[in-house]
């Protein structure tokens, strides 16, 4: 019997591979292992050595140890949904940036240093948005609107040492996120609690996807190899549109059935190929 490795994710995903070994290990708490060219991965519950691996660990702040499992699963050859080479691709939120501005998609121009004690030469006209690193989920972002609000950042983000960038703000009416699985394309509407994008979501709508959007999602796709890959951008009130981000290990909250089956397909599809 073939054996899937799920790295993290939702817990619902072994019941979309009936007939095959089913292992889930977070990658937290595990350890992966390379001899002979053949992968293991070990953790306190035992050890697996997989045919396939579905990549699900998503919205976290990514470490150096990430990095070199999938340079690990890379070397030996093991199948990766997406693939190990697309996640290394947009594993850090600058190089991921970077790979939107290469391909001509409009993203929101942004300041940059490597460290928080170059603020003082990032600032720009208020209102701006401050990130910090590679957190995900709304973590280690603020709206600055005035002076007093820049300041009291500064003192806060002076102890961290990471990179920081720093953005125009954006009022938008919506975030949307097109979600391209092989050749099928869905888009969903979505509207958070506060100015946050896709945090605290608080309704979302399937739409109809536009053409124009569609092409700008299946050249990205076919530009970074991915089996599944969202496109995240903002709409504002006057109908522009500015991209955000994309995102290779993307939630699936509010899309239908078909795209769970569909990505269940996919990685059955690698068994099948071996």
């Amino acid at each position: 019997m073939k054996t899937i490795l799920i790295v993290n994710g939702e817990k619902y995903w072994k019941n979309y591979f009936a007939g095959f070994d089913v292992i889930q290990k977070r990658l937290q708490t595990s350890e992966f292992i390379v001899k002979n060219s053949s992968l293991y991965v070990m953790d306190a519950e035992g050890v697996c050595k997989p045919d396939v691996i579905f990549w699900r660990l998503g919205a976290v702040n990514p470490e150096a140890k990430h990095r070199n499992i999938l340079e690990m699963i890379e070397y030996s050859g093991v199948p990766c949904v997406n693939s190990a080479a697309t996640l290394l691709m947009g594993y850090e939120r600058l190089s991921m940036l970077n790979m939107l501005k290469k391909l001509g998609l409009p993203i929101i121009d942004f300041n940059v240093a490597t460290n928080t004690a170059q603020l003082k030469n990032l600032e720009m006209p208020f209102p701006f948005v401050v990130k910090v690193g590679n957190h995900h989920g709304g973590y280690g972002k603020s709206l600055i609107s005035n002076e007093e609000q820049w300041e009291e950042l500064k003192d806060l983000l002076i102890i961290h040492q990471d990179y920081i960038t720093i953005e125009k703000f954006i009022n938008y009416q919506y975030d949307i996120r097109y979600l391209a699985v092989n050749d099928k394309i869905w888009a969903m509407k979505r509207r958070g609690k506060y100015w946050k994008a896709n945090s605290l979501t608080q309704e979302y709508q399937i739409i109809e996807p536009e053409k124009d959007w569609v092409e700008k999602v299946k050249f990205l796709q076919g530009s970074i190899k991915a089996n599944i890959v969202a496109l995240d951008f903002l709409e504002t009130e006057n109908g522009d549109k500015v991209i955000l981000e994309y995102n290779d290990i993307p939630g699936l909250s509010g899309f239908p059935e078909e795209a769970k089956l569909e990505i269940s397909n996919t990685v059955k599809s690698k068994i099948l190929n071996l």
